[in-house]
């Protein structure tokens, strides 16, 4: 536990640090009272981990993204970094619980501050449901920080696919290049409209209002991509009663934020050609990186439920306004159909240009010797065997006659000697006869 420990605090301590600088100099910028810290440090804190805010019978919960993106990339470089060699599954639980416990006793810290300034102050605790966002935010970076590597190791252990890493990573590429090209398309739509950005700032004559619409803009920047995510694949943006799509457009008077004049006060009829912007997009993210069809299909699903949790974190309740973001459900469907029909689409096509042969499997010929060579191996073999035999003959006779050569007279005393021992005992056998026949 010591071991993870720092990995959570660090991040934390640093954020909370800030948190309470920032509290302090803008309490100083404003000339407030310094009665408000605890509240403002409290509401710093639930806008960084974007939870909400509340005050005058109001929850403002369309918090800027920008900050809290930043603060879990953080974490989830933190979490990346301590485990990218080793762990065990004890130790992803003890990080576990400290990556969702300390947050979630700084939130509880936070509420009851609200709840002690609300005697005071007009502040209110936020709803409990808008307060569970800070749980997924942390899961968010919980789940980004343990990497793809460690992911595998799990799915390994635990017998799951490995092809479903390789499905998250495929989602992640077109979440990706799908974000990069609507940020685009905001900056694009920004400078066409920059007449409203400027008349929005001229209602202001301090340049420090000035600053800060723009630095507040720029902060809500990436709201306003996952909003221009949700229209291009057809989705309409809600703000209030208002309703924006590349389909049709009502308007209303929106808050004074520069950045807003990136949303169309009209939809011209070529805008629906836009539609085709996405499908571009998986289309080369499937064609850079190809993939088999149940590969494709499982991460249109995870697309789709990643961009669930995009929208919810941009959208949310604005005051009287009541409900800002996109359509929830049209949102995640249109996601998936676009990348699973194009997943779809291109395995097709693959699988007509490069159909999949049946080969049937050769039985491999054992190659056995001719019966025509096997009896000339054979004769080889009878012939090599005779002639050693030969040899050894001749070089027994060779020897005999050595011998021979050596003691001529020995040879015919024996074979005399031979001789006559069988004339004796003929001999004898005629005497014993003789003798018989006498008596």
């Amino acid at each position: 536990m010591l071991r993870f420990l720092p990995t959570v605090l660090i991040p934390h301590g640093v954020a909370v640090l800030l948190v309470i600088i920032l509290a302090v100099a803008s309490l100083m910028f404003t000339n407030s009272s310094m009665v408000n810290l605890s509240a403002t440090i409290a509401q710093l804190w639930l806008s960084l981990n974007l939870g909400a805010v509340a005050g005058s019978g109001e929850v403002i919960s369309v918090l800027p993204t920008l900050p809290g993106f930043i603060f879990l990339w953080a974490i989830a470089a933190r979490i990346h970094r301590a485990v990218k060699d080793r762990v065990s599954i004890a130790d992803l639980g003890v990080l576990a619980a400290l990556v969702l416990g300390i947050p979630l006793a700084l939130t509880a810290i936070a509420a009851f501050m609200l709840f002690d300034a609300s005697s005071v102050l007009n502040v209110e605790v936020p709803p409990i449901t808008r307060l569970l966002r800070v749980m997924l935010f942390h899961l968010s970076a919980l789940f980004l920080g343990m990497g793809p590597r460690l992911w595998q190791a799990l799915a390994r252990r635990y017998g799951a696919p490995e092809w479903l890493i390789d499905a998250i990573t495929q989602a992640f590429r077109f979440l990706i290049a799908f974000g990069t090209v609507s940020l685009v398309s905001v900056l694009v739509m920004t400078a066409i409209n920059h007449s409203a950005f400027t008349a929005t700032m001229q209602g202001y004559d301090d340049s420090a209002s000035v600053v800060a619409l723009i630095v507040l803009s720029i902060l809500y920047l990436p709201n306003m991509m996952i909003f221009a995510m949700g229209n291009l694949i057809g989705s309409p943006l809600y703000f209030g009663d208002a309703s924006i799509s590349v389909f049709s457009v009502h308007s209303v008077p929106l808050p004074p934020l520069p950045i807003l004049a990136a949303l169309p006060s009209e939809a011209p009829s070529w805008a629906v050609a836009l539609l085709v912007i996405p499908a571009i997009i998986a289309t080369w993210v499937c064609v850079r990186n190809p993939m088999r069809l149940a590969v494709n299909t499982t991460a249109a699903v995870i697309s789709a439920l990643c961009f669930l949790v995009l929208a919810v974190f941009a959208g949310g309740t604005l005051g009287v306004y009541n409900y800002v973001g996109l359509n929830l459900l049209a949102s995640v469907g249109l996601v998936f159909v676009y990348f699973a029909l194009v997943g779809l689409l291109i395995a097709g096509i693959d699988k007509l240009r490069n159909p999949v042969e049946v080969k049937s499997v050769k039985a491999v010929p054992v190659v056995e010797p001719e019966p025509e060579e096997v009896e000339e191996d054979e004769e080889e073999d009878v012939e090599e065997e005779v002639d050693e035999e030969e040899e050894e003959v001749e070089e027994a006779v060779e020897e005999v006659e050595e011998d021979d050569a050596e003691d001529p007279e020995e040879n015919p005393d024996e074979e005399e000697s031979d001789e006559e021992i069988e004339p004796e005992t003929e001999a004898e056998e005629t005497n014993d006869g003789s003798e018989a026949e006498d008596r």
